[in-house]
């Protein structure tokens, strides 16, 4: 983001160095216009944001097709600034179907009313009819608000009766993981939709450079300002290299030949029954004045067997970075215990730290109630490194708690200049107005460094002299005291054909299990997993 640094006033006393005296704090940023001719919705500003490059596992093809794969959901008609909402969405919908979770459309208004602004003042400072931010849907999903589907929160639900709804709206997908894509890499972009069916894209609208004939848009006019960019989201679910560069308006003509295959929200007598190209070498494509281009890399279907412990629900609007000269901090969150979720079983965080070693603990707490720093105390859930940068799951030998709370550390460990910072739900502002307020509270999350601990709601007061901070995002995903149904691989509680589809979809490699589903699939309990479990369930299901 565009940074507009503040200077300390003091020097923590135990040498926490920060960059040069000074601090980059959270973002002034400029926000561009929308379109109202298109609900151009995605609203750029100075967003200094970067991907992670993915390497293929195989070959990719010259053309590839979700759509064409029965991957993707009917086009819909977006209303309000909302194409942000619905990309995301539509992306989430491709993602669960390539996984076999046969979805059905899950609700892009639910979301958009969601990331409004609180009763109490806090969240995204905006209403539901105003543009949004890739930060909102990002949020919304890996903190489990939603989805919900469709035919419980329709479009044309009234923002009144949220609440109301929202109580009752069964969630249907956990999301856990995503990765943020480098914006400037074909073969990134490529590899992400190849594997898992979808991404999302971002660009900037101008009739002029759509041809309607052949559904080809490819703007090339650059050094358009921040504030005149026209966003629009969609979600990319395919691609084709041999898209004649003669088939884009004529005069305005890329290149090179190939284009992306685009699902918009703009219903189906827009584009190709709602379908159109864009270019690989479009100008604003990806740009990261829009934010992140992002995939889902870990869903699962939603189990009511399972909680998210999490400080907060809007997820990572910046990165704690304001420490230097440590090789290693770490990021701790204190969680209240829920007695009927006291089996631990996952750690979710946001990093952008690619490459840095990381170390996830169970801190005990000290006889006034705060994190242990003894590190001998501590005990180590799970080590390794940083793959790609953003959300993150990591499943760590399971532990019970049996106390009130609970303290989960993740230390990170700077590697080649990797950086070790960790995302933080941080306020952002615009033209000196708030944007975004987070809820933030003293005793959530505290840092520690060189063996000093810090709560992180002082530090901000203290030391950076606000008094609103933020609070890391460090999950923890907990099952219920009761056991598992053997056999019961999406964990919906029953047997049922679609756990044996997952089985089979597992032996295909066509998706991945945890040790937890590995050991829940294993019907027979022989320890290993194979085509004969799958048949045991089928056969279970019949009846016989």
């Amino acid at each position: 983001m565009k940074i507009f640094p503040r200077i300390i006033s003091a020097v923590i006393a135990i040498a926490v160095i920060l960059t040069t005296g000074v601090t980059s704090f959270a973002a002034e940023i400029d926000v561009a216009q929308t379109s109202a001719e298109h609900n151009g919705s995605l609203l750029a500003a100075d967003f200094d944001v970067a991907g992670t490059t993915l390497e293929p596992d195989t070959a990719l093809p010259s053309k590839y097709s979700s759509l064409d794969l029965g991957y993707t959901t009917p086009i819909r008609q977006q209303i309000y600034n909302t194409c942000w909402a619905y990309s995301s969405t539509g992306t989430l919908e491709t993602v669960a179907n390539k996984l076999g979770l046969n979805t059905s459309h899950y609700s892009p208004m639910h979301m958009n009313h969601w990331g409004t602004k609180r009763d109490d003042g806090t969240g995204w400072q905006r209403d539901y009819n105003d543009g949004g931010y890739a930060y909102i849907s990002m949020g919304y999903f890996t903190s489990w608000q939603g989805p919900v589907l469709e035919s419980a929160y329709p479009q044309n639900t009234l923002i009144t009766d949220y609440s109301a709804i929202n109580a009752n709206a069964k969630r249907q997908l956990s999301v856990n993981g995503i990765i943020y894509l480098d914006p400037d890499d074909t073969e990134t972009i490529k590899t992400a939709v190849y594997k898992y069916g979808a991404a999302i894209g971002n660009y900037h609208v101008e009739d002029m450079y759509y041809e309607a004939d052949n559904y080809a848009y490819y703007c090339n006019r650059p050094g358009v300002a921040t504030n005149q960019l026209f966003g629009h989201s969609i979600t990319i679910v395919g691609w084709d290299d041999n898209f004649k560069k003669e088939w884009f308006v004529e005069g305005n003509q890329p290149n090179n030949d190939g284009a992306w295959l685009c699902k918009n929200s703009w219903g189906t007598y827009w584009g190709e029954d709602g379908y159109f190209w864009i270019s690989y070498e479009d100008y604003y494509l990806f740009d990261t004045r829009f934010g992140y281009s992002y995939t889902f890399s870990d869903i699962a279907k939603y189990n009511n067997n399972k909680k998210l412990y999490q400080n907060e629900t809007d997820g990572a609007t910046y990165e704690f970075e304001y420490i230097a000269n440590y090789d290693t901090l770490t990021y701790i969150n204190v969680f209240d215990t829920d007695a009927d979720f006291n089996v631990i079983d996952k750690i979710n965080f946001e990093t952008q730290s690619q490459g840095a070693k990381f170390t996830i603990y169970k801190i005990p707490f000290t006889r006034t109630g705060v994190p242990a720093t003894t590190t001998s105390k501590w005990t180590q859930l799970y080590t390794g490194t940083v793959e790609y940068k953003g959300y993150h799951s990591v499943d760590i030998a399971d532990f019970t708690v049996n106390d009130d709370k609970f303290a989960i550390g993740i230390s990170i460990e700077n590697v080649n200049n990797s950086g070790n910072g960790i995302g933080v739900d941080e306020w952002l502002t615009s033209g000196g107005e708030k944007i975004f307020i987070p809820q933030s509270d003293y005793g959530h999350s505290y840092l520690i460094f060189s063996g000093y601990l810090m709560d992180v709601k002082q530090f901000y007061n203290d030391y950076l002299d606000d008094s609103i901070g933020g609070t890391f995002v460090i999950k923890a995903v907990a099952s219920a005291s009761t056991d598992p149904i053997t056999g019961d691989v999406n964990g919906d509680g029953k047997i049922s054909v679609l756990d044996a589809t997952n089985i089979q979809m597992y032996l295909a490699n066509l998706r991945t299990f945890t040790q937890d589903e590995l050991s829940i699939a294993d019907y027979d309990q022989d320890g290993h997993l194979s085509v004969i479990d799958a048949t045991l369930i089928q056969k279970v299901v019949a009846g016989l």
